[in-house]
């Protein structure tokens, strides 16, 4: 891992720059929405808190980009990239059709075991990265 992290210093550093820009600019985004709320522009946890059982997809999404960025998962033998990332897509078309057809609110406890399947889907389904026996 410490080679991993001195190869790619530079790197490490534009996405830290990066991910810190594009929060910064949530950020701001929602400071003006706030500020524009009596004008009847809503607020991104508005959003969310009115549209809960409707983005059941996003949270699913939110849980397997998370697990592929962070705990993605290392093989030494190539796998068909193609399969995994269609097996995710049709999660994600299923999740969102039964986000419109239900009317039902879904409480906390299950979007987070919502979140925990689509990082287990995704570590397990989507693509891995090949691992070459010299390099560990």
């Amino acid at each position: 891992m410490k080679n991993f992290v001195e190869k790619n210093k530079k790197a490490l550093k534009i996405i830290k720059i990066v991910i810190a820009t594009l929060l910064g600019i949530m950020v701001i985004i929602d400071i003006i929405l706030v500020r524009l709320e009596d004008r009847g522009f809503p607020t991104f946890s508005e959003v969310i808190k009115n549209n809960r059982t409707s983005l059941i997809w996003l949270n699913f999404l939110l849980g397997g980009l998370v697990a592929k960025v962070f705990y993605n998962r290392v093989v030494t033998t190539k796998e068909r990239e193609i399969s995994g990332f269609f097996t995710f897509l049709a999660m994600l078309i299923l999740l969102y059709a039964f986000g419109r057809l239900f009317t039902i609110e879904i409480d906390t406890p299950y979007h987070l075991l919502i979140m925990i399947c689509g990082g287990i889907l995704a570590y397990r389904a989507w693509p891995q990265y090949i691992q070459d026996d010299e390099t560990h």
